[in-house]
């Protein structure tokens, strides 16, 4: 493969070096006497790092992790030096400055992995941070190694003009021929030296790349990963391997991680993306050194075509979504780029595979989805214009039929993106789809989103350890794309069919349903750190789901030792006191839909009599039935409690529409054995309390089980009953454990009619038949040991 010719040079003058302040910093203001100056002071030398935007540092978190608690305050307290002495030097023919890179040369150095002395002069600057992933839980004593996915964005003002490096905007980065680039501490105490290196990139979704080739070198760590075929930037280095010539390092699609991480994060992404994008659009239009045109230049030897989504074309389609809204979601993003592909007769992309989080990134599936080097059939050039240009009509579409352009500019910036795609459209080859660019444009249809929910599956603790499995993954009907009711007359119809609603055919029947898993545990967890373990995956699966108006319900598949277990309180997203009811960090059943299922129905099967009664409960009308006989009337303290077969015989008996009702918890004690014998006899809706046990803590059994009943007859059937039970939680969400004397966010007192529902749970759990993924997996043989 060919690099872009002086790639070296241009890399060069946009990686820095990062490390402790100048001298005359001032922690409490974050100035220093002269933070832009020349520094020969021998300060401490952390790694490296590069500009991805304009005033924007990409580097990794365990490099600026050395800087301590201020780093992590966001305090302006790490140094950001520019720039070297190699110009100079190089001037005036100083060989050991230039170094190896051979900056006057055109392309890679002739040996590789090896370093240029530039001493420590440069331009230092004073940089902030402003987003790392993950953070330390104690910064005075940092992680090592540090977790997936390492990375950092840095703030440093004053860096405006800064040369930037270019973004892949591929999904899939490898296989790959790569550029290493970073520095090293040099031969003399306190300078470094520019280190060059050449190797390979392989890896997998959502894991580190693996390097193979030059040995990276200490002072490397945060420097960029190089395609050497199109100059952009794959990764950022982590480290050396374990062996000789390896190594790792993050994928720059890690960088859609800040979005799970919570809204502040999204924006911080959202913001480095389009300063990127419009840097490299007036890199391109101006004069100097710009990737773009270096890549052009190129030609067909740099997989650059003559003809399609040319980098001209990139370049100013890019920075035009810059100035758009971003996207909702990976959901919406993908669904428009399936869509695009559809109509030039392409197979769609799954979301189990790509995460994209930008609209750049659903046009970089388009027009280049692989490596040359990968079996994939990549599309010709002007199929992949035809797709990119359709895939612009559905965004332009689709924000203006959401009427996110409220603001004159955003309204410009819609106008210019739609301006692009009519420019564009009339290049192309075919005329068909020249025709039907018009049709998309105007067309304020929603898109037709595969609607998919999620489910949450825990494993039992087969063992007795205390520790479960778990896999999230997305589930739609197989016939009809979508699990909500198409005879759904009105927002309650919808909402309740969300979860369960077999569409066509006769209510209860099995509804195909399609399983696509997002991820699973490589390992048990505990119980207490299973929602912990879980988060990362539920914020991606609901980010794929969320697409225009249709919000994903959550189901969770559990083992009935877990029916107790909070999970409508879990949040997909870390909470934020500063911006408490952002709807991405709220608890899950204050704002979704949220049902439990039964885990060990998947290993038994599902019975006629379980059948005919989620027929019933399907179609309604419902009824209150207890799940133990006498706790309504005599408490949990009866003399003479309901036997466990004379429970299971009378929910049996009991009527067609009935819902076994419980104030108490039934992950335990003598309500689990009741439990059991309600779902033996077939019970496919049942509601109860998982925060009171069978003791003396609460006296209101009788009230529950009368509200209960209330409840299920204003629900009148199963569909409608979990928006009934998302309205409770809201309702109860003010109550705090000190029941007598709960007030609200305004102080007002709690509603006494929604009191009794306080932490209720619905089991809603019609048959169906899975299609897709197969067993979660295959139960250890032995105890593995602790992994890094």
């Amino acid at each position: 493969m060919n690099a872009p010719a002086n790639l070296a040079d241009s890399v060069r003058a946009s990686v820095v070096r990062i490390g402790s302040p100048p001298e005359g910093y001032d922690a409490s203001s974050g100035t220093s006497d002269d933070s832009r100056r020349s520094d020969r002071n021998r300060r401490a030398f952390w790694g490296s790092g590069f500009f991805v935007a304009p005033g924007w540092v990409l580097t990794c978190a365990h490099v600026v992790g050395k800087g301590a608690a201020p780093v992590w305050r966001g305090e302006r307290a790490i140094g950001i030096t520019i720039g070297d002495t190699a110009d100079t030097a190089d001037a005036a023919g100083s060989a050991d400055a230039v170094g190896a890179a051979d900056l006057s040369s055109a392309g890679w150095p002739d040996s590789a992995g090896s370093t240029g002395s530039a001493g420590s002069t440069g331009t230092v600057l004073l940089g902030e941070l402003a987003f790392g992933l993950p953070l330390p839980e104690d910064p005075l004593a940092p992680p090592s190694p540090w977790p997936f996915p390492d990375l950092a964005l840095i703030r440093v003002p004053g860096a405006e003009d800064a040369d930037c490096l270019w973004l892949s905007d591929r999904s899939v980065l490898t296989p790959a021929d790569i550029g290493l680039y970073g520095w090293a501490p040099g031969e003399v105490k306190g300078e470094q030296m520019f280190f060059t290196g050449l190797g390979k990139a392989t890896g997998v979704v959502g894991r580190p790349l693996m390097l193979s080739g030059d040995q990276l070198t200490e002072g490397c760590s945060g420097g960029p990963v190089l395609d050497q075929r199109r100059g952009t930037v794959l990764g950022v280095s982590k480290g050396a391997g374990r062996r000789p010539g390896s190594g790792l390092a993050t994928p720059v699609t890690a960088l859609r991680r800040l979005c799970d991480a919570g809204p502040r994060g999204a924006r911080v992404l959202h913001e480095v993306l389009s300063a990127h994008d419009r840097h490299h659009l007036k890199r391109y239009n101006g004069f100097g050194h710009s990737w773009h045109r270096q890549h052009a230049r190129l030609g067909p030897s740099g997989g650059e075509p003559a003809y399609g989504f040319t980098v001209d074309r990139r370049a100013e389609l890019y920075a035009l979504f810059a100035e758009v809204e971003p996207p909702t979601g990976a959901g919406q993003v993908l669904q428009l780029a399936n869509e695009a592909r559809d109509m030039v007769l392409r197979r769609p992309y799954t979301l189990r595979d790509h995460d994209p989080r930008s609209w750049r990134e659903g046009a970089g599936l388009l027009y280049d989805p692989r490596d040359d080097s990968t079996t994939e059939e990549e599309p010709s050039p002007d199929l992949a214009l035809e797709a990119v240009v359709l895939y612009a009509a559905k965004v332009t579409a689709a924000l203006t039929r959401s009427a996110r352009a409220r603001t004159p500019r955003a309204a410009r910036a819609l106008a210019d993106l739609r301006e692009w795609v009519e420019r564009t459209a009339r290049t192309l080859l075919n005329d068909v789809i020249r025709a039907r660019v018009p049709g998309v444009l105007d067309g304020h249809r929603p898109a037709s989103a595969a609607r998919a929910d999620v489910l949450v599956e825990i494993e039992p603790d087969i063992y007795g350890s205390g520790r479960h499995g778990w896999r999230v993954a997305l589930v739609r009907s197989a016939e009809r794309h979508d699990l909500l009711g198409a005879d759904a007359t009105d927002f309650g119809d919808v909402a309740g069919a969300a979860i369960g609603d077999t569409g066509e055919g006769a209510a209860g029947e099995d509804g195909e349903r399609e399983e696509v898993t997002v991820e699973q545990s490589r390992e048990d967890v505990p119980r207490s750190r299973l929602e912990e373990a879980v988060r990362g995956a539920l914020s991606q699966a609901l980010d794929q789901c969320d697409v225009d108006d249709h919000l994903a319900a959550v189901e969770f598949l559990l083992p009935r030792a877990l029916f107790d277990v909070p999970v409508d309180a879990w949040r997909a997203r870390p909470y934020d006191p500063a911006d408490p009811f952002n709807p991405h960090t709220l608890p899950l059943g204050q704002r979704r839909l949220v049902v439990v299922r039964d885990r060990t129905r998947k290993d038994q099967g599902f019975t006629p009599e379980f059948r005919s009664r989620a027929a019933a409960v399907l179609d309604g009308p419902m009824e209150a039935v207890p799940l133990r006989r006498e706790v309504p009337g005599s408490g949990h303290a009866a003399p003479v409690p309901e036997g466990g077969q004379a429970a299971y015989g009378r929910l049996l008996a009991a009527p067609p529409g009935a819902v076994p009702v419980y104030c108490a918890r039934t992950g335990s004690g003598p309500g689990a054995r009741a439990m059991a014998a309600a779902l033996g006899a077939g019970h496919a809706v049942a509601l109860w309390r998982h925060s009171y046990s069978d003791e003396h803590d609460h006296d209101d059994c009788a009230e529950f089980q009368e509200r209960a009943a209330a409840l299920l007859r204003e629900a009148h059937s199963a569909r409608r009953l979990p928006l009934h039970i998302r309205t409770l939680r809201n309702r109860n969400a003010d109550l705090t454990d000190d029941t007598a004397g709960s007030t609200g966010v305004n102080e007002a007192p709690i509603d006494p009619s929604s009191a009794w529902a306080r932490h209720i749970v619905l089991l809603y759990d019609p048959p169906h038949r899975t299609s897709g993924d197969g067993p979660l997996r295959e139960p250890p043989l032995m105890p593995r040991p602790p992994t890094a």
